[in-house]
């Protein structure tokens, strides 16, 4: 019994190490190629989701090496699809959201560096830090970014207002240009109306725990399909990334930390 107990000690160790491991790797570049009807040129868009700050496994030093890391892919375009911090954001002061969101302050980009809010951002401090950058954030805001017409929805979660504020922006954006529309909660795609668009968006982590056989685990049905990677949504297709940190607890399995690298191409 005592050898039985030992093992099962020695295995839940070594799989807590592993776990942490995983969480705090460099991400990965994950990158999508997808053609755009109504788009002149090919455009680079870099995705970062979940940043998730923590002084366990996102201090600010990982954030500024991943910021780098962005920076060295030359994108056209960045898009920060929100969690800027991690756990309860009302337990996040103002000050303490615009030091953990500072190192995005350096990412660059030439045609601008665009955010969204998301479920675990305090909005106050978010948008203080934010504005010490380049980083536009789009609140139900629609903006000309050049090749593309680029929407920011609100967070989601915040219910049926927000949802008929992001329809609303969609349909009063100029067409002609292909609509990009970033967002922190992919759920976002159900409530799409006709116009098609482009949604990018993170908050599923992966599911954060993918194990073998099993897969990753959800209670909801659209999450445990929806967890990552690029989706055809009727007229909508939907990119959802799994992001760069954690919440809960500071541990990933089978679900490695990522930058996203979009490449839009005209459609023929």
């Amino acid at each position: 019994m005592r050898r039985i107990i030992l093992t099962l000690l020695a295995f839940g160790i070594a799989f807590t190490a592993f776990a942490v491991w995983t969480a705090i790797q460099d991400p990965v570049v994950v990158r999508y190629r997808i053609a755009m009807p109504g788009l002149q040129a090919p455009l680079r868009i870099v995705q970062l989701s979940d940043t998730h700050a923590s002084p366990i496994d996102m201090p600010s030093q990982r954030i500024a090496r991943v910021v780098e890391q962005i920076n060295a892919l030359t994108p056209d375009m960045i898009v920060l699809t929100a969690d800027y911090v991690s756990g309860d954001p009302a337990a996040w002061s103002t000050a303490e959201t615009r030091a953990a969101v500072a190192p995005l302050a350096a990412l660059r980009a030439p045609l601008g560096v665009f955010a969204v809010v998301g479920n675990h951002d305090n909005r106050r401090g978010t948008r203080a830090g934010l504005a010490a950058g380049p980083a536009r954030l789009l609140v139900s805001e629609w903006v000309d970014a050049g090749p593309i017409v680029l929407i920011g929805a609100d967070d989601i979660s915040l219910g049926s207002p927000v949802v008929e504020a992001m329809r609303r922006t969609i349909r009063s954006a100029p067409r002609g240009k292909p609509l990009v529309v970033i967002v922190h909660d992919p759920v976002a795609v159900n409530w799409l109306e006709e116009s098609p668009v482009l949604m990018i968006a993170g908050h599923t982590h992966g599911g954060q725990f993918k194990l073998p056989i099993l897969g990753a685990w959800s209670r909801d049905r659209f999450y445990a399909t929806h967890q990552r990677g690029l989706f055809q949504e009727g007229r909508h297709r939907l990119l959802v990334s799994s992001g760069l940190g954690t919440t809960g607890i500071p541990m990933r399995i089978g679900v490695t930390p990522e930058i996203v690298e979009i490449t839009l191409v005209p459609a023929n």
